[in-house]
């Protein structure tokens, strides 16, 4: 087997365990292959035209995980750039979603409530405000689901 198809091989059987955005896929590869950088983005580039590699179709798969999460709007975001896809293509997906931010944190805040219990409540905004700073809640955000 020649270069070229181990590692197309090799991109097959990273897309096997789960998706990939492209960046993540090739960042995978130039480890297992790191002097074949230009087969790699040949492989890569023929894999997106047969739509075996797509970031839009990640990002939106992504990107409905962690809007399952009660999570803010900057962890999103950051878990994205983690993943090599651009805040743009983020931005637009959560825009065309329903997603709310201000429902995800009011679903953290009643998730976290629970686990707090009877503690002095000034002791408790500040507990949750922490929590929701923590989980990418703006700061506009986690005022607005506070009061």
């Amino acid at each position: 087997m020649d270069l070229y198809h181990t590692i197309w091989a090799a991109a097959l059987k990273f897309l096997e365990i789960r998706m990939h955005s492209k960046k993540e896929l090739e960042m995978k590869l130039m480890k297992k292959f790191p002097t074949h950088e230009p087969i790699i983005s040949k492989v890569l580039t023929e894999m997106e035209r047969v739509f075996l590699l797509d970031d839009r179709r990640f990002a939106q798969e992504f990107l409905h995980h962690w809007m399952q999460k009660n999570v803010g709007r900057l962890k999103i975001i950051s878990e994205t750039r983690k993943r090599g896809l651009p805040n743009d293509l983020a931005e637009s997906i959560l825009l065309e979603s329903d997603w709310s931010e201000a429902e995800a944190a009011g679903r953290a805040i009643e998730e976290k409530k629970r686990l707090l219990g009877a503690l002095e409540e000034r002791k408790k905004k500040q507990k949750l405000m922490q929590f929701l700073k923590n989980r990418g809640f703006s700061t506009r955000i986690i005022y607005s689901a506070l009061d």
